[in-house]
């Protein structure tokens, strides 16, 4: 418990170094962070029993946790056991923005930091908020001890940094709520900061300023939604290979998920398989379960040619 809330006081000491911070500083951020969710979450996890923390349970002994010589389970497994053996609720958003974060530090292992000041930033505010909620909840602390110190030290800090994600959000929101029918949530910040419909030039959240192609912040986004069966596809529209098919949400009903281009901002009701060229397109009255292309030639194909009336032969 102590090692993780050292860790936190690490991260927000990164985060507010400077401003805004320096690529050092956001490297270690994030590696502590993701060390202080590991600690924490598996402190609770501990409460339950020892062997939980363990990669494989079934092979846990006492003399291997005391030893400190085992491999521990992976943060997702840690939710897992949480909800489904400690009956600690975890929610969706927290799980999201603790398995964002796994996917953030594994990049910065192999790549380097390549994430927006901003963007690193917003995400960390979002799982600090959701660590010092789950410390609150399931970690009691005793008053006036070291540890609830240093949580003192890192609530005032957070704070701090969330008082800029509001000053921003309160800069950009009166040009966003004009485009709230085609805004999407920008995969890195998580903010509804990406305003679709520029065609096939590269898009930027305006929060983070990252920037991508259409075709990739698609794929990029439905790399973040936990289903199966994920499809980018060609639009029916501006036939470019950006609709996310049936999982795509707007800041205008963020709760409801539809196919979307993320070209040139088309939303899709349905899309259907052409039977005649295979292609995507959007259902009509009677449309045959052909596209609208395939449906004209087609009827153009057989047509009959009318007739001219010949005069009787005296």
């Amino acid at each position: 418990m102590e090692n993780g809330v050292d860790y936190l006081r690490s991260v927000v000491d990164h985060l507010t170094a400077a401003d805004p911070p320096a690529p050092r500083d956001l490297k270690y951020a994030v590696l502590h962070l993701q060390a202080a969710a590991e600690v924490l979450l598996k402190a609770r996890l501990l409460q339950e029993h020892w062997s939980q923390i363990f990669k494989e349970p079934g092979t846990a002994t006492r003399k291997k946790f005391e030893d400190g010589d085992f491999e521990s389970c992976s943060t997702q497994a840690a939710i897992a056991r949480l909800r489904n053996v400690a009956g600690v609720p975890v929610d969706q958003k927290g799980e999201k923005a603790l398995n964002a974060l796994v996917k953030s530090r594994n990049a910065l292992q192999h790549f380097g930091l390549t994430t927006p000041a901003r963007a690193v930033e917003a995400r960390a505010a979002e799982v600090l908020s959701f660590l010092m909620d789950f410390i609150h909840a399931e970690l009691p602390v005793e008053e006036e001890s070291k540890v609830e110190e240093e949580l003192a030290y890192v609530r005032a800090r957070l704070s701090d940094i969330q008082a800029f994600l509001k000053q921003r959000h309160d800069e950009l929101r009166a040009d966003l709520e004009k485009v709230r029918d085609v805004t999407v949530q920008c995969p890195l910040c998580a903010q509804w900061a990406v305003v679709l419909g520029t065609g096939i030039g590269p898009l930027s959240c305006r929060f983070c300023h990252h920037g991508w192609s259409s075709a990739t912040l698609a794929a990029v986004d439905a790399g973040l939604v936990q289903v199966d069966g994920i499809e980018v596809v060609d639009c029916p529209e501006c036939c470019e290979e950006a609709v996310l098919v049936g999982l795509a949400s707007l800041a205008s009903a963020p709760g409801h998920r539809h196919s979307l281009c993320f070209a040139c901002g088309r939303g899709y009701a349905a899309l259907l398989l052409c039977e005649s060229c295979g292609c995507h397109y959007a259902p009509r009255p009677d449309d045959a379960g052909m596209c609208l292309e395939c449906s004209t030639v087609d009827s153009h194909l057989f047509q009959r040619p009318v007739q001219s009336a010949q005069p009787e032969q005296p």
